[in-house]
């Protein structure tokens, strides 16, 4: 009796868990060389290792949607390409997008300086809090 009071599976949600693939590239030939931009998409998710649902599920696509993407009949929006991207751990296919225009993707700061930038700051409101101190400790001691 008590199981009749349990929800059946069919109404309950799908648990959406997500994993970010490895950073993983391709030679710019390779990307170059996809006719279409469903063909650079796929490359970009078959290089990923993952699963199509993994994709589409943390991007919020539908399924049918993720489909014609992949058939070249869709594109993907372009606020999601930054998260599709990090996603899929590649720049494939903005770069081919990049190509159709005669351009190539330059990236701007790498990885190595943004965490400079950022250690500058930290460093620099430590010395503002420092020098701060500084001035109380020497106002109390006259």
């Amino acid at each position: 009796m008590a199981s009749k009071a349990l929800f059946p599976v069919a109404d309950q949600g799908e648990l959406t868990l997500s994993r970010r693939a490895e950073p993983n590239d391709m030679p710019i030939e390779m990307v170059r060389r996809q006719k279409t931009a469903g063909a650079a998409f796929t490359l970009a998710c078959s290089s990923s290792g993952l699963e199509d649902k993994e994709i589409y599920l943390a991007l919020g696509l539908d399924a049918g949607y993720f489909s014609r993407m992949k058939k070249g009949d869709a594109t993907l929006q372009a606020d999601q390409v930054a998260a599709f991207c990090e996603l899929v751990g590649n720049r494939i296919y903005p770069e081919w997008l990049a190509y159709q225009l005669g351009c190539t993707l330059v990236q701007i700061k790498s990885d190595a300086e943004r965490e400079r930038d950022a250690e500058r700051e930290r460093r620099q409101e430590a010395e503002k809090k420092v020098e701060l101190l500084m001035q109380l400790l020497q106002g109390r001691a006259a």
